[in-house]
């Protein structure tokens, strides 16, 4: 899920586990803001609190609000060890201009889904 403005950028992931004959194969879908029923200008605690009641990783850009509604407020109250991490573009302006950045980017961001049940509890995680 995207949204522009104020450095203003989410996307939200939601890792699906389907057995196949080999084993377990994983699937991503993405979702948008409209696809959630929320308009892009939903608070960050209650978009969190969104994605941690429908099992969706949230990703956003590097945004450095403060404020007791702010995600990072957010996630110091709510993080348990069961939570989804957040994972953050550390430059999101830079995945457009920036090839070799944005494979850095979509590594990381693969291997974060892949092992996203690890990675519960670890609240924030960089993207690169």
């Amino acid at each position: 899920m995207i949204a522009k403005g104020r450095c203003r950028c989410y996307c939200a992931c939601s890792p699906q586990r389907n057995g196949t004959r080999s084993g377990r194969r994983s699937a991503v879908r993405v979702e948008s803001f409209a696809s959630l029923g929320v308009p892009p200008h939903t608070p960050d605690a209650d978009l969190w609190h969104l994605c941690q009641t429908r099992q969706i990783v949230l990703i956003t850009g590097n945004r450095n609000e403060e404020g007791p509604a702010s995600l990072e407020a957010t996630l110091q109250a709510s993080t348990t060890p069961t939570s989804l991490p957040v994972l953050t573009l550390s430059e999101p302006q830079r995945v457009l201009s920036s090839r070799a950045y944005a494979n850095r980017v979509v590594e990381r961001l693969v291997e974060y889904l892949i092992d996203v049940e690890n990675l519960r509890g670890t609240g924030r995680l960089y993207l690169p």
